[in-house]
């Protein structure tokens, strides 16, 4: 049988060798995986000794918690294990040193590789040399797989103390629950505001003075209430200041003794067919619509016969001694588009007309002002 060639001689001791490099992987897997599973372990259970002195996570959160730190802590141990590189004359070096081979495993591949220069036949020898020894190593024997039994007494316990902070209760339970509860309710006043901030922003109806005068309250309270850090108390406070600033603007925007005299006011002004549109939208409450009447009538005045603009001034001047307690410029506005149609002064009622539809659309704002804050 003829002697191998060195080819087959150094195929067959990189073959030993990649197996103990193999072994040896798993050799440090099963000594590093369970202690990067406990470091994740003890870090949950400090996590959980926290969770029972303050309000700070549940028994679910714990377990959860615990579940992604154990199997984090493997996976990375395991990882460092096994994606840990080695080159052949590292793999050599560590077979040499492990299993008393003298530097044979080492020498051959240091001379294959070209690091060392070796005379063919001394080059043979040593080789066939070196696969000799490593054919007669027992792997098992020189390289044994063990586990190291304190740690996964520790490892064990750690579970146990995770198990009992998991199933018995908490008694920061409560507090975190009422934490909780007022964290959503924050969250969900924060929406609400946010809400009504973009409304009040949108609100076309609103004049610039009004907008900044609604926003002022609501953007205060949101710069107020954090989820994180505000209490129950303080955020009952902040909320009830804001209610209460809104509602004052509310009682300052809203003419409500205008509203509820409204109908009886336009009644005389619906009754005449030259001023039926501006009383209707006033009976209605619609003052929008009444300032663009009151526009419409002032317009038409010209069009109209003298008995029909007296007519149009005896209404006029009921409406205005309707509303003079309630609004005193609207009331003199249309006072003074009576008196002038009563002398006959067409441009100046006009003139008056329009003035009134100018403080019936500024209603109309301060009405919608008045919505927008309740």
């Amino acid at each position: 049988m003829p002697d191998p060639t060195p080819e087959t001689l150094f195929d067959r001791l990189t073959t030993h060798l990649a197996a103990w490099h193999g072994r040896r992987r798993l050799r440090d897997a099963l000594l590093w995986a369970p202690r990067a599973g406990l470091a994740g372990l003890l870090l949950a259970v400090v996590l959980a000794t926290v969770a029972r002195l303050r309000p700070f996570l549940d028994n679910t959160q714990v377990g959860y918690i615990a579940l992604g730190l154990g199997l984090g802590g493997l996976l990375a141990g395991l990882l460092a294990v096994l994606l840990r590189r080695a080159s052949l004359l590292e793999r050599a070096r560590f077979a040499d040193r492990q299993f008393a081979l003298r530097e044979r495993a080492s020498t051959a591949v240091e001379i294959q590789q070209g690091a060392l220069a070796a005379p063919p036949a001394l080059a043979r020898q040593q080789l066939a040399d070196a696969v000799r020894a490593t054919d007669a190593v027992d792997a098992r024997r020189g390289l044994p797989l063990r586990l190291v039994r304190r740690d996964w007494l520790v490892l064990l316990l750690a579970l146990a103390l995770l198990a009992a902070a998991v199933l018995l209760p908490n008694p920061q339970e409560n507090a975190l629950k009422q934490a909780r509860a007022v964290r959503e309710q924050i969250e969900t006043q924060i929406e609400a505001l946010e809400a009504l901030e973009e409304e009040i922003l949108n609100n076309p109806e609103l004049t610039e003075a009004q907008r900044e005068d609604l926003l002022e309250p609501v953007q205060n309270a949101l710069e107020a209430l954090d989820p994180a850090g505000t209490t129950q108390e303080e955020a009952v406070a902040t909320l009830s200041e804001a209610e209460a600033d809104l509602r004052a603007l509310e009682a300052s925007f809203s003419p409500d003794d205008l509203q509820a005299r409204l109908d009886a006011a336009g009644q005389p002004l619906a009754e005449n067919a030259a001023s039926q549109s501006l009383g209707e939208a006033l009976q209605n409450g619609q003052l929008a619509q009444a300032g663009a009447a009151a526009a419409a009538l002032a317009d038409n005045l010209p069009a109209l016969s003298a008995e029909e603009q007296a007519e149009l001034a005896q209404d006029l001047a009921e409406t205005a001694a309707a509303l003079a307690e309630v609004d005193p410029a609207l009331a003199q506005a249309l006072a003074d588009a009576a008196q002038a149609l009563q002398a006959g002064d067409v441009a100046a009622a006009q003139q008056a007309l329009q003035q009134a539809a100018g403080t019936l659309q500024q209603r109309a704002q301060e009405m919608a002002a008045a919505q927008q804050a309740q």
